[in-house]
C-alpha cells in the first residue's frame, strides 16, 4: 500500500472523525420526541489508510449487520448495513423488558398463567410452571438471563392484564402486547420495526433493523432496572411461594477474563432464520460502549463482539488472536 504523507494523514483523520454517524439517544424516555432523529451511516470501506489510522470496512465484522456505538458520547463509531431489515432473535426482549418497566412497578406481583402454552416446544425457557408467582423483576430476571420464551409470554400477559383489564384472553394478550410493543419503538424512534411476539420466535413479519434496535438497545442501556439484570452471570431468585429458582446467562462477556472493560450485558439470540445475535453493553473509566451483531454464524458471534468492543474502547489490534477467545459454550439461545 502506497504511504501517504503526512499532511494527506492528518486531513484523512479529520474526514475520519467528523463523518462518524451520530443518533441523539441521549435521553431514553419515551416521551421524547424523536421525529427529527436521522443516522448518517458510515460510507468508508477502506481498510487501512496509513500505518497509523485504521478505518474499518464491511469485512472488519463476518455477521450481516454490526454497530459499535459510543453511549457516553452519543456517536456512531462503526456500522454495518445499519438499515437493512433483520430478524431480531431473543434480542427483542430488550423491548419486552422496557415495555413491562415502563407499566409495572418493580414489585408488581405477575402470576404466570396459561400464556405459556403458546411457547414453542423449541423454545429456550426459564421453565415457569403455571401458578407461580414473581415480582416484576425477578420475572425479568427469568426472561432475560436464560432468555426464557415463557417469561416473555408470561411478562406480556401480566402488563396486558394491568393495562387493558384481567379479562384478556390469555391467546389475546400477544396482541394486545405487539401494539404496546410497537407504539414503545414508535416514540424511541423506531421507523422500520414491527414486533408481533414478546420473545423473538422466528415471525416472518416480525422485523426490524440494526437502527432501529441500537435505539431499543440504548434505551435499556439505561434502565438500571435492566441492566442489574443483564450483568449478572448466575440469577438466583425465589418466588412468591419460598421456591428457588437459577439460571445462567449465556453472555460470554461476562465470564471472559481477558477482557478490559466492565461487562453490563445486554442480550443474546438465536434463531435459525436470525443466525446468531448479540447486543453488548460494557463501561470502561466513564465511557459505555453498545454494540450489536445479526446474522452471525456461531463462531463470529463473539468473536465479532470482541472486535466491536476492543473497536470502541479504542483496544482493538488487529494482531489479537480473536478466534482463539470464542469458546464451545458459545452455543447460542436455542429458540
Amino acid at each position: 500500500m502506497k504511504k501517504l504523507s503526512a499532511l494527506t494523514a492528518i486531513l484523512i483523520a479529520a474526514c475520519v472523525i467528523t463523518s462518524c454517524g451520530r443518533i441523539d439517544l441521549t435521553e431514553s424516555k419515551t416521551d421524547k420526541n424523536y421525529s427529527d432523529i436521522k443516522i448518517t451511516p458510515l460510507t468508508s470501506s477502506v481498510e487501512e489508510s496509513s500505518e497509523d489510522i485504521f478505518v474499518p470496512g464491511d469485512n472488519f465484522v463476518e455477521c450481516e449487520a454490526a454497530v459499535c456505538y459510543d453511549l457516553t458520547e452519543d456517536k456512531i463509531i462503526y456500522e454495518k448495513n445499519l438499515n437493512k431489515p433483520i430478524y431480531p432473535a431473543s434480542l427483542t426482549k430488550l423491548l419486552t423488558a422496557l415495555v413491562a418497566v415502563k407499566y409495572l412497578d418493580s414489585n408488581y406481583i405477575c402470576t404466570v398463567g396459561g400464556e405459556i402454552e403458546q411457547v414453542a416446544e423449541d423454545s429456550s425457557r426459564a421453565w415457569l410452571s403455571q401458578g407461580e408467582r414473581y415480582t416484576r423483576d425477578d420475572l425479568l430476571a427469568a426472561m432475560l438471563v436464560p432468555s426464557g420464551n415463557d417469561a416473555a409470554y408470561t411478562v406480556a400477559a401480566n402488563v396486558v392484564k394491568k393495562v387493558y383489564g384481567s379479562d384478556i384472553s390469555v391467546y389475546d394478550a400477544n396482541e394486545y402486547f405487539s401494539v404496546l410493543m410497537n407504539n414503545y419503538a414508535a416514540e424511541l424512534g423506531c421507523t422500520d420495526t414491527h414486533f408481533t411476539v414478546p420473545d423473538g420466535y422466528h415471525d416472518p413479519e416480525h422485523v426490524t433493523t440494526c437502527a432501529d434496535m441500537l435505539k431499543i438497545a440504548a434505551a435499556a442501556a439505561k434502565e438500571p432496572a435492566i441492566t442489574a439484570i443483564t450483568s449478572t452471570q448466575l440469577s438466583v431468585v425465589y418466588d412468591l411461594d419460598g421456591y428457588t429458582h437459577s439460571w445462567e446467562n449465556g453472555n460470554l462477556l461476562l465470564t471472559d477474563p481477558y477482557i478490559e472493560y466492565t461487562a453490563l450485558g445486554l442480550k443474546t439470540g438465536y434463531t435459525d432464520e436470525a443466525g446468531f445475535c448479540f447486543a453488548g453493553l460494557a463501561e470502561k473509566d466513564g465511557k459505555k460502549i453498545i454494540t450489536l451483531a445479526f446474522g452471525c454464524g456461531v463462531e463470529y458471534r463473539y468473536e465479532d463482539t470482541l472486535k466491536l468492543m476492543d473497536l470502541g474502547f479504542d483496544l482493538y489490534d488487529s494482531r489479537k488472536d480473536y478466534e482463539e477467545r470464542l469458546t464451545p459454550a458459545d452455543s447460542g439461545d436455542e429458540e
